[in-house]
């Protein structure tokens, strides 16, 4: 399942529904307005801060969050590993470099945390592989 090249995102970070740090797993949104997106699913990334070569280990969601009610357009959130930085406002270069698994609903929250705690683990050894 890993794309047969990187993949690159590229957008500037902007407010989200502010889940994700309160779940202890801060997320940065980006706008892709118009941006042709990869299929929805959970990647191991590295990732760029205004123009910074794309190195800071990441995990990527790409799609409409299906285990919260409402209507969702897709959405590209990333998750950069142990930093607690600022971003609104900044450039986030973000490389793609394999997917997880597919987007998928989850009963709860409790259960969107584990599987998240998970996949921050699986990009860690994908990326780790990759050094």
């Amino acid at each position: 399942m890993n794309p047969p090249h990187p993949r690159s995102i590229a957008g500037e970070v902007v407010p989200g529904d502010g889940r994700g740090r309160g779940l202890g797993i801060p997320t940065a949104n980006l706008s892709c307005d118009g941006a042709d997106l990869p299929d929805d699913g959970i990647y191991a990334a590295r990732v760029g801060i205004d123009g910074a070569d794309p190195r800071m280990p990441a995990t990527v969601s790409v799609g409409t969050n299906p285990t919260f009610a409402g209507e969702r357009p897709r959405r590209v959130e990333v998750h950069v590993h142990d930093v607690d930085l600022d971003l609104y406002g900044r450039r986030l270069d973000v490389v793609l470099i394999a997917v997880l698994r597919p987007t998928l609903r989850f009963a709860d929250v409790a259960e969107l945390v584990a599987q998240s705690e998970r996949d921050i683990a699986g990009c860690r050894r994908v990326l780790a592989a990759q050094d």
